[in-house]
């Protein structure tokens, strides 16, 4: 009690005696001219941790709100690309403004690539095009790794699917160093297994390819990539960790990262096994989410790569996998079909072995000019990828329907148990060469080949009550499959004349096919799997050739962009089959498609707008268009339509991009409209004893609207970090089906609002929150159809506080609500982990005791509508345990621990977030 009261009075007299002021200025260059988007902040003189920032208007004007605390004195910094960084010492003023009038930065002397920092950066540094984070000014528990310091920063968004969003907008890639982290695009093991304390600065640009990043060219995907930088120190630096945890229910973890960089080269060893729904690393407290069913996994992996994205690099990397998953399910199905409504009651056991072996090798080889005042140069580059799995699988499931009125219609049961092997090598090879200023050419040869094997036991027997009769399928699959593609690609890039460009491409593709699948029906004669099912079996040759040129043209106008292109494509089909004749076709597929796009953006890349329309063509698959019965499932009969035509989407779309870095305000929105010409879709009639009989047709009049609109505002001081955002999501679908020879419209409305806020305070506790409200609306235009409405909630909620001398507290509770969930199951679902730790031996150990689920209060309830029936689905999930883990940190940097002993003001990187707490959640 005697400590919290002094805690108290501490804090009291610090708020007392805060030195607040407003800091103002301009920021000019030696020619006068304003300098709009410079990096302005104030740090600490005693340990020069990052008080204030801020970034220069387009008038070159900067206005801090600064709280020093008890300092007297404070470091001011500018900060700006092409000019030599400002320092200067200030004296807080004894009022509440301080203006500094103007300041003129001198030009660099040498032409650098990066902003020069004196001291500890800015917490965030807008670089043209390029948002940079510096990751001390985040904080992060203990043992957090990568994705936990990104859900850290403002404006990035991890959802319970893993997806990541910068201010709204998907982020395609995730890299380190610039390059791609054990071959992976998305960077799942460099989230889940580097340690957020070794990373240097998170740096968030628009996604490229890896020609557009040798050629210069910008640009045109309108994604986000991150690219996360290692603490290098001097040259060297070997850092990793290992962790061990045992709980109650016989639950275990353990996993080890090794990971070595040396002048440009990087090294990584990663290995885990655990019971508790994790594969490929483990971060942090468990995620609040149901992790439908038991899943156990074992992971193992190394990483080579020297060279940086810019310069001759190798390589190369291996991963294995191993997992089993069991799974149990029911579900309760309403169905409404014009003159038939029926319900459906289902359950199903089911499991699941695989394991994988995946490696891969990527050479970048660039030809640099002897003329070193040439632009010219040439980039040769491989890519292969080598995969290997097999897997194991089987499932016991049963279905009874039954009228309204409580009438049985059917009840259906099946067995099925499959094993597979499958093979496949993927291989990309590029040449491109870059002439005069802007220029290039791009030739590309894309070869894939892929085997695989599978053998099958099917049983399934239906009783239909009005008939009283049981129909049986008992019968053996074994399938053989080849597959090849063989793709030729070329682009070229050339200026006519200022501003405008000449983009002309060519492809070409041919793709070959080997299917085998001979079926064997069960002879009650000879006891025994021989006869063969000829109607059911294939033995086919498939074929596809496609033929693309297309020419793009490009004129830039200022802040500007205008392009257009067009494309004429070519799709000749040849099928083929030894069995069935019915099933051989030959179609030739024509067809032409444009797209459009002006896009905008300032100078310094704060604000971008971007209006495009796009035509795609989805051509319908082999199955759609074979006129031959698919009789594999009893109860679902399906043939195709060889009259189908190709569908054909136009894609309108606004886009919305405003960072307001004046006022640490970002602001995005998005319009889309889609309108599909020819849609394909499944026509189903289902007869009164529950068969359907499914073909496919052509069908206009579909249409959709969506879009979205966010609001980010962040805080900053000495002590505080704080962001707020405020988002709110809308669409609006025009959808037609067929059903039992009814056409009808679906008219469906979804809104969701949400706000989320994150908070910290000094090095002593972190929250954060969300609320999500969505409300779904289906109106439909036959009686046939019952109208529905329906919202969910969403409440999140975590918290980190330390407390006494290095032990921490974390809370993650999560709420959900779904108010049509159906009277057999819950609506209401509350997740709670909780997680307490402590540091030892100078913070190279964690002890720390996690609870999942603590009120064994979630469940595996979800809902799914669609236009002809209303299902709720539960699921067997990760049940309530206690686990307690032991983790040890290792590594240094240039010599020097990585482990930094009494946790001071410039250690920040190592609180906060939510590490160190065990697995579970979402894989």
């Amino acid at each position: 009690m005697k400590k919290l009261v002094i805690l108290l009075s501490l804090f009291a007299t610090t708020t007392l005696f805060a030195q607040k002021f407003n800091l103002q200025g301009v920021v000019k260059d030696q020619s006068a001219n304003v300098l709009e988007g410079a990096t302005v902040y104030l740090q600490s003189i005693k340990d020069s941790i990052p008080i204030s920032y801020g970034i220069t208007n387009k008038n070159g004007e900067f206005s801090l709100q600064v709280n020093t605390e008890t300092d007297s004195k404070a470091i001011f910094n500018i900060a700006y690309l092409g000019y030599k960084p400002y320092r200067k010492d200030i004296d807080v003023p004894s009022g509440k403004e301080l203006s500094l009038g103007t300041i003129t930065l001198d030009d660099q002397i040498e032409e650098l690539n990066v902003v020069s920092i004196i001291g500890k950066a800015p917490p965030i540094l807008i670089k043209k095009d390029t948002i940079e984070y510096n990751a001390d000014s985040f904080k992060t528990l203990p043992n957090d790794k990568a994705e936990d310091l990104l859900k850290k920063l403002p404006g990035i968004e991890i959802d319970l699917d893993g997806n990541i969003t910068m201010n709204g907008i998907e982020v395609e890639a995730i890299n380190v160093d610039g390059m791609r982290f054990f071959g992976e695009k998305k960077g799942e093991i460099a989230l889940k297994n580097l340690p957020s304390n070794v990373i240097s600065k998170v740096q968030v640009t628009d996604y490229k390819t890896n020609n557009q990043k040798f050629t210069g060219e910008e640009s045109d995907s309108g994604t986000k990539e991150i690219n996360l930088t290692i603490k290098k120190g001097k040259n060297r630096a070997v850092f990793g960790d290992v962790k061990v945890g045992y709980g109650t229910d016989d639950k275990y973890q353990a996993n080890a990262n090794v990971f070595q960089l040396i002048d440009g080269k990087q090294l990584g060893l990663i290995g885990g096994t655990n019971n508790i729904n994790m594969s490929k690393g483990f971060n942090a407290l468990p995620d609040t989410d149901t992790s439908n069913g038991y899943i156990e996994s074992d992971f193992l992996g190394a990483n080579y790569t020297k060279g940086k994205w810019n310069e001759t690099r190798v390589n190369g990397n291996y991963r294995y996998g191993a997992q089993s998953t069991d799974r149990i399910q029911k579900s309760y199905t309403e169905n409404f079909l014009p003159n038939l409504n029926y319900i459906s009651n289902s359950e199903s056991t089911s499991f699941s072995d695989s394991d994988s072996h995946n490696a891969g090798g990527d050479l970048k080889f660039i030809i640099q000019p002897k003329n070193k005042l040439s632009n010219n140069k040439v980039q040769i580059s491989n890519e292969i990828e080598v995969n290997v799995e097999n897997s194991e699988s089987g499932s016991i499931s049963t279905k009874r329907s039954e009228y309204t009125n409580g009438d049985l219609v059917s009840d259906y049961s099946s067995q099925n148990e499959s094993i597979s092997e499958n093979y496949g090598i993927n291989n990309e090879f590029s040449v491109t060469t870059i002439t005069g200023k802007r220029d290039y050419l791009s030739i590309g040869l894309t070869t894939n080949f892929s085997k695989g094997s599978s053998d099958s036991k099917k049983y399934s027997e239906n009783y239909i009550e009005r008939l009283n009769e049981t129909v049986v399928q008992d019968q053996i699959n074994n399938t053989d499959n080849y597959n090849s593609n063989i793709g030729l690609s070329a682009f070229w890039s050339k200026e006519l004349f200022t501003n405008f460009r000449i983009m002309p491409r060519y492809s070409a593709s041919i793709n070959a096919q080997n299917n085998e699948k001979f079926i064997y029906d069960y002879d009650e004669v000879t006891d025994d799997y021989d006869d063969f099912n000829e109607v059911l079996s294939s033995d086919s040759r498939y074929s596809t050739t496609t033929i693309r040129p297309a020419l793009r043209l490009r004129y830039e106008y200022k802040d500007f962009r205008f392009e257009v292109e067009g494309g004429y494509t070519n799709t000749y089909r040849n099928y083929r089959d030894k069995l069935v004749i019915a099933r051989d076709f030959k179609t030739d597929f024509e067809y032409a498609t444009y797209s459009t796009r002006i896009r905008y953006r300032d100078k310094n890349g704060y604000k971008n707008i971007n209006l495009s329309y796009n035509q795609n063509v989805d051509l319908p698959s082999a199955n759609q268009l074979q006129p031959v019965e698919d009789v594999s499932d009893i109860t679902h009969i399906r043939v195709g339509n060889p009259a189908l035509e190709p569908e054909i989407n136009h894609n309108i779309r606004f886009e919305y991009q405003n960072n307001l870095a004046f006022n640490n305000i970002n602001i995005t929105g998005n319009l889309r409209a889609e309108f599909i010409q020819d849609k394909i879709i499944s026509s189903t009639m289902t007869d009164e004893d529950l068969n359907r009989y499914t073909t496919y047709d052509n069908i206009n009049g579909d249409y959709s609207y969506s879009g979205n609109a966010a609001i980010s505002k962040s805080f900053y001081n000495k002590k505080t970090n704080m962001n707020i955002n405020a988002r709110i999501n809308g669409s609006y679908s025009n959808s037609l089906s067929i059903q039992n020879a009814i056409v009808f419209t679906g008219k469906t409305t979804n809104i969701r609002p949400s706000v989320s806020f994150k908070y910290s305070y000094d090095n002593k506790m972190d929250f954060s929150g969300s609320y999500s409200y969505s409300t779904t609306k289906s109106v439909y235009d036959t009686d046939a159809f019952n109208d529905n409405a329906f919202f969910v909630q969403n409440v999140d909620f975590e918290s980190s506080v330390f407390f006494v001398k290095n032990v921490f507290l974390s809370n993650k509770v999560s709420y959900r609500y779904n108010s049509r969930v159906g009277d057999e199951f819950d609506g209401d679902a509350i997740f709670w982990n909780a997680g307490l730790g402590i540091e030892l031996w100078d913070n190279k150990a964690t002890l720390t005791l996690v609870g999942y689920d603590m009120l064994g209060k979630n469940n595996g309830y979800r809902r799914s509508v669609t236009e002809t029936s209303i299902q709720d689905t539960e699921s067997n999930i990760l049940e309530q345990y206690f686990m307690l883990n032991f983790t040890y940190k290792f590594g240094t940097f240039a010599g020097q621990n990585m482990n930094m002993g009494e946790r001071g003001r410039g250690d920040r990187g190592s609180r906060g977030g939510r590490g160190g707490f065990g697995g579970g959640g979402r894989r």
